[in-house]
């Protein structure tokens, strides 16, 4: 019965960290509808503001308070110390860096958390990783890869920035082990809504004292926008975060890591549908590529064992009758054939 459960709970898992990758992949293009009217730091604010309005809105206040007197001060301090690394850190010194350095550097190494995150599970968390995951994950790679560099011609150069960039995807892969180790044992949602209130302490103190505009920003915000502004708030940062820490409340850091790696993919889906962007040839195939390695990814090495050790029945067969065989393997015909 248990073993049951738990493969029901991994299963569940898998789910919901696909549906955290397709509503992570809604992010950019939502976003850049947005980043005309709201500066990086403006929209974080927004954004973590009505992501707190919506957890109260769909779990409740009390219930969510209920579940805050079972927690120790330990995890409330951790729960402090996620939120501060990947709702105020990571993405600050992503945005810092990004203005600093090119669009594909920036793609490129905030794919950089993933590498945080193995190092973390394996030495943290003591997780392994098969090697269907690493192939599978080697494949990803390339496909982002090729999604990012193809068809740009631009040249690869190093920039200030780019150091940013990688400190934003350490805060961040590092915020993913911290809650996968400490406080796998909380609410998901209570974890999300302290996470966002930390956030908000942060980034306001950022806004009034080194960003001056921040009020003149809201109220220049035009209203045939809102909406837009609730669809990214819902989809991109809610819906995203509430899927992946449920599934990451499920499955290992390194498994989930890897599925969101693929972000691009959905990522390139949105920008033609909501911005009509064109899809080009060499997106498709770092697609293939990336569909592919996920694919691996979920299969487990004792599959592959089990159909190897299937398969090599069959080198047991002799080709016909009379014939015989050189280290069980090879099969050899009599000479007086």
């Amino acid at each position: 019965m248990k073993l049951t459960y738990e493969k029901h709970q991994y299963h569940l898992g898998i789910i919901l960290g696909f549906g955290a990758l397709l509503w992570n992949g809604t992010y950019n293009a939502l976003a850049k509808g947005l980043t005309p009217f709201l500066s990086p730091v403006t929209l974080l604010l927004l954004s973590e503001a009505l992501t707190a309005l919506f957890i109260l809105m769909t779990f409740g206040l009390f219930p969510l308070l209920k579940e805050l007197k079972k927690m120790d001060g330990k995890s409330i301090v951790m729960s402090v110390v996620v939120g501060l690394f990947c709702s105020a850190v990571a993405p600050l010194l992503f945005f810092t860096g990004l203005a600093r350095t090119s669009a594909i550097n920036a793609s490129m190494l905030s794919s950089a958390d993933i590498i945080i995150v193995l190092i973390g599970a394996h030495f943290l968390l003591k997780e392994k990783v098969s090697h269907m995951q690493m192939l599978g994950g080697a494949i990803v790679m390339a496909g982002v890869l090729i999604v990012n560099t193809a068809g740009t011609g631009v040249s690869a150069s190093v920039h200030l920035g780019d150091f940013f960039i990688v400190a934003g995807a350490l805060f961040s892969g590092a915020g993913s082990v911290l809650f996968k180790r400490y406080l796998s044992h909380v609410m998901p949602e209570l974890a999300i809504l302290i996470r966002n209130i930390g956030a908000i302490v942060v980034i306001s103190i950022v806004a009034l004292f080194l960003h001056g505009s921040f009020v003149k920003e809201v109220t220049a915000f035009p209203l045939e926008k809102v909406l837009l502004l609730l669809a990214f708030t819902f989809f991109s940062r809610y819906l995203n975060l509430t899927f992946f820490y449920e599934s990451l409340d499920r499955l290992s850091a390194t498994t989930l890591a890897l599925i969101q790696v693929a972000t691009p993919v959905i990522g390139i889906f949105f920008a033609a549908l909501i911005l009509g962007e064109r899809i080009q040839s060499f997106q498709i195939l770092g697609c293939i590529f990336i569909l592919f390695g996920l694919m691996l990814e979920q299969v487990s090495d004792g599959a592959m064992d089990s159909i190897r050790s299937h398969s090599a029945m069959f080198h047991h067969l002799p080709l016909r009758k009379g014939a015989t065989t050189v280290n069980g393997n090879v099969a050899l015909l009599p000479k007086n054939v």
